[in-house]
């Protein structure tokens, strides 16, 4: 909803950032860029690369059943000369020498059927591991990715990588891909066919081609952008549907129903005209090129009778070479029609590639992160970070953070208080300066292993399909090879009862093996969110961030939270970010912050009598 979304005001793109949520902003993937139809096609084949036998044994195949399809009319041809030229002598049809070669026919077919049935079943796994393998590169990338990247992209174009432009490569691969080559070699069999039954009839069979080929051309050079566009417009309209309906609620709160309504249409209309644009020229190239070919075929019909009456060629011949005529110019009309589907599965490859290439974060380290090592000991130093260049967050913002210390961010939204986490977590990598760790700077570290050191209980309770042990259980350190380790139901259910999450658990019909549903609806917010601090005890952090963990819940369920609140933090170095006094009175030191800056800082009391923007804002109950 680009033009309803709430601005904010700390110097970000409008988009919910880093621990505050998922971000979208129309626009990096639905931009048009340099075509490079050459290099995406070269990287397209690199990725068939590692099929190359597979590959090779399915061309080979559509080889064999191309050849056999294109000795069979040269056949039929002499089965029509010997019964004509038998009865035009007024002798008896040889029958056994009509059988020998129907024979060969009937063995050609059969050969034909395995041949082709067997290559588009390997075509088949060919392209759906190619696609598969594509699948796995975008996901691996999306975890690589900087948030950065998706303040400044829209969800909806990212999905559409994922399912139109990968379906769009799969078809192309796996229908497309086969039918050229077959055609291709159906066309270089029946030339050589053409050649051997009478040159001059072949050349003006050929002739028109090159004319056919060049209209063709012109009308498919014209339509590569417009399936570029009909791509990036289908990723917009589909990171619109998909914002109404995860904010169906608010849509309707708000009364914007028809706001909403209006960018969908015009969206929509805007679809419709490219869509209709690209199939336009995909149907405007192959009449144009039946044209060209349908009065050759008229002259090599006239011509043809020619030669029968004179006897230059049989009868025979020349009803084969009608069917050759057929067989050449119906692989090159396929081509041509192939050729728009081409196009349009490189426009969707040249997407996938530009997002692939996309720069990545950084990872990788030279220290290594040994997380049973950590104190806690947090430093800020100069650290300057701004999301957008013309609006400095973050100058010169120094703090240091004893190990073990409970550390409170309050401030007015826009302050820095979301961003001041974000950093912590290298989720945006900070211009100037030095943030550490125990003395080491953070930015030394693999950013994957560094975040283990890390357990985070957030507004937005993120939980999976699936049981509510598993769901625990997700907090648990990965194994080595990035699979969760199998965890013992008594760690589970102590991290539970530490939450104070296991008394709601034991009055399941279930228990533990309850399913969640998508999103955890059959359970309410504050249960969702006592499994999420439940998940992050499992973990054993030593460093814990809690983002406005007890917000929209009831007064009960707040004391909950509270109580394992205080069990997830106990001796461990912790930052709370609320806006409720219950939660942040008993910190250690409570900050509070202004433009990206620390105003105050000090135990609840100090800040009460200092009489400053602490206390303004507990009497104005804007700790938010």
């Amino acid at each position: 909803m680009s033009n309803l979304d709430n601005k904010k005001n700390d110097g970000l793109p409008n988009i919910e950032r880093g621990v505050g949520g998922a971000g979208r902003v129309q626009g990096l993937l639905g931009e048009e860029k340099a075509s490079n139809t050459k290099g995406t096609l070269f990287r397209l084949l690199k990725t068939v690369r590692p099929f190359k036998l597979a590959f090779l044994s399915a061309i080979i195949l559509t080889l064999i059943g191309t050849i056999s399809q294109v000795i069979a009319p040269y056949l039929v041809g002499n089965i029509i000369t010997t019964i004509t030229g038998t009865v035009l002598r007024g002798q008896s049809i040889q029958w056994h020498e009509i059988f020998k070669i129907m024979t060969v026919l009937v063995v050609l077919y059969i050969v034909r059927f395995i041949a082709i049935y067997w290559s588009n079943l390997s075509m088949v796994k060919i392209t759906q591991k190619i696609v598969a393998s594509l699948r796995n590169q975008i996901a691996e990338k999306l975890n690589n990715l900087p948030l950065n990247f998706f303040d400044t992209s829209s969800q909806g174009d990212i999905t559409s990588l994922l399912t139109n432009d990968l379906d769009n490569i799969l078809n192309t691969l796996q229908t497309g891909l086969t039918s050229s080559i077959s055609a291709l070699v159906m066309m270089t069999g029946v030339f050589i066919m053409m050649l051997f039954i009478n040159p001059i009839l072949t050349i003006v069979s050929v002739i028109v081609l090159p004319v056919s080929s060049r209209v063709v051309k012109a009308i498919i050079k014209k339509s590569k952008p417009i399936f570029q566009r009909n791509a990036a417009t289908t990723g917009r309209l589909n990171g619109q549907v998909e914002e109404a309906l995860q904010g169906e609620e608010i849509v309707r709160y708000y009364a914007i129903k028809k706001d909403l309504e209006e960018e969908i249409k015009e969206l929509n209309e805007s679809l419709f005209d490219t869509e209709w644009r690209s199939q336009l020229s995909s149907f405007m190239a192959r009449p144009a090129g039946d044209l060209m070919l349908n009065i050759d075929y008229v002259i090599i019909c006239i011509l043809g009778g020619y030669y029968v009456m004179n006897g230059t060629i049989t009868i025979g011949n020349f009803q084969a070479f009608i069917s050759y005529t057929k067989m050449f110019t119906s692989p090159f009309q396929q081509v041509l029609g192939i050729m728009n589907t081409i196009m349009g599965a490189l426009a969707s490859a040249e997407r996938i590639y530009e997002f692939l290439d996309e720069e990545e974060g950084e990872k990788l380290g030279e220290n290594s992160f040994d997380i049973s090592g950590v104190q806690g000991g947090i430093s800020f130093d100069k650290v300057d970070f701004s999301y957008v260049p013309e609006k400095s967050l973050f100058t010169n913002y120094s703090l240091d953070i004893d190990a073990g210390e409970q550390i409170a961010i309050v401030g007015t939204t826009g302050a820095g208080k979301t961003t001041f986490v974000n950093l912590l977590m290298r989720f945006y990598e900070i211009q100037n300066g030095t943030i550490s760790l125990d003395g080491k700077d953070i930015s030394s570290y693999d950013v994957d292993e560094y975040r283990k050191g890390y357990a985070m209980v957030l507004q937005d309770t993120w939980l999976f399909e699936g049981t509510i042990r598993e769901n625990i259980a997700y907090g648990a350190q990965l194994s080595n090879d990035g699979c969760l380790m199998d965890i013992p139901m008594e760690d589970i259910k102590e991290a539970a009862r530490m939450a104070s999450a296991d008394g709601f658990i034991k009055r399941l019909p279930k228990g533990y093996d309850t399913v969640l549903t998508e999103g955890a609806t059959n359970i309410s917010q504050g249960q969702r969110q006592l499994l999420t601090i439940a998940r992050a005890i499992i973990k054993h952090a030593p460093i814990i961030i809690l983002d406005e963990a007890t917000s929209s819940v009831d007064t009960h369920t707040e004391l909950l939270i509270q109580r394992g609140m205080k069990a997830l933090t106990f001796n461990r170095t912790s930052f709370i970010i609320a806006h409720r006094l219950s939660t942040i009175r008993d910190a250690d030191r409570i900050l509070v912050m202004e433009k990206g800056s620390i105003i105050e800082s000090g135990s609840h009391e100090e800040l009460i009598k200092k009489d400053g923007a602490y206390k303004k804002l507990y009497q104005a109950g804007q700790m938010a």
